[in-house]
């Protein structure tokens, strides 16, 4: 695990109050155990007994197995985007978003995952935070699995850190080829056309987000398309001119009443956000139901997805 000297050169990337702030932060998490960390269901560390609740009730009225099987059967939701202001250049071009991987929940998810995306076309990957389980502790499980689900990508990998992820499983996971966005952005060219894909740290736990970073030497008039790790960024997104923000962090609720009626989720956005598409002003978004599982690997009337989200000019 790299030592907090080792991480400091990140701080240029991410802001020096911005590190700070996160490195005080992912400290409290060692020694407290991830007791404080968000609320709901996604509170994992101090939700055991609730969790425990959740497997029993699963299992004594028989939706454990079908539970478990909804967790595996990873659907593929394609979502089209029109953006007035796209170059033409780029009409069509396809982003694939995997996010709450929680990667290592269950040792047979990675290889689900790689079945799933295999078949896929897509232009580059935005994977949009929380890659391992627990907010605190051994993080090399996780990152190792992440790295296995798109070691067989060819296409260009870009992330940004979730509630969940500490900032030392990034030189591990971009050293196998996955750019994080770590409070910046990447201009992306067809031809002379350019199309801007920013990234921000975690808005939901660490609160270490930084859009003036972000958007630093972003042209206003340019086609901007933001990963965010919870959709709670919607109204600063709206106010600064983003095109289209992907999220996730919200599971869809992920055990779900039947029609998808979300039981549960931790207050950060308003629940018109939590899942699907929606419209913030000029802002287009999505929120991810997610890729894994949070707590169990289970689901319930909120299938996981994989999304194929395609630019189109209006």
């Amino acid at each position: 695990m790299p030592t907090l000297e080792e991480l400091k050169p990140y701080a240029v990337r991410l802001g020096k109050a911005e590190f700070a702030t996160r490195m005080a932060a992912e400290q409290f998490m060692r020694e407290r155990r991830g007791e404080g960390q968000g609320k709901g269901i996604f509170r994992i560390e101090n939700k055991v007994d609730l969790y425990s609740i959740i497997r029993f009730c699963l299992k004594i009225s028989g939706f454990w197995n079908r539970a478990v099987r909804n967790y595996f059967d990873i659907q593929v939701v394609h979502n089209e985007v029109c953006l007035p202001n796209l170059p033409p250049e780029f009409d069509g071009y396809t982003i694939l978003q995997l996010t709450d991987l929680h990667a290592d929940l269950h040792p047979g998810f990675p290889a689900r995952v790689k079945e799933v995306i295999a078949p896929l076309d897509y232009d580059c990957v935005a994977l949009t935070g929380d890659f391992r389980t627990c907010t605190f502790g051994d993080h090399s499980g996780a990152t190792a699995a992440t790295i296995e689900i798109v070691s067989d990508v060819e296409q260009p990998k870009y992330g940004i850190l979730g509630n969940h992820d500490t900032l030392a499983k990034v030189p591990a996971m971009e050293a196998a080829g996955i750019r994080f966005l770590l409070n910046e952005h990447i201009v992306l060219r067809r031809g002379e056309a350019e199309l801007y894909l920013i990234g921000i740290d975690d808005p939901n736990f660490y609160k270490t987000h930084c859009f003036e970073r972000a958007l630093q030497g972003v042209p206003a008039n340019a086609t901007k398309v933001l990963l965010s790790h919870s959709p709670q960024t919607h109204s600063v997104a709206a106010e600064v001119g983003i095109d289209f923000l992907m999220a996730g962090h919200t599971h869809g609720g992920q055990i779900c009443l039947p029609g998808g009626g979300i039981l549960m989720h931790d207050g950060s956005a308003p629940r018109r956000l939590l899942a699907g598409r929606w419209k913030e002003g000029e802002l287009q978004g999505y929120t991810s139901r997610g890729t894994g599982a949070s707590g169990l690997p289970v689901r319930l009337n909120c299938p996981a997805e994989v999304t194929l989200h395609t630019l189109r000019r209006a």
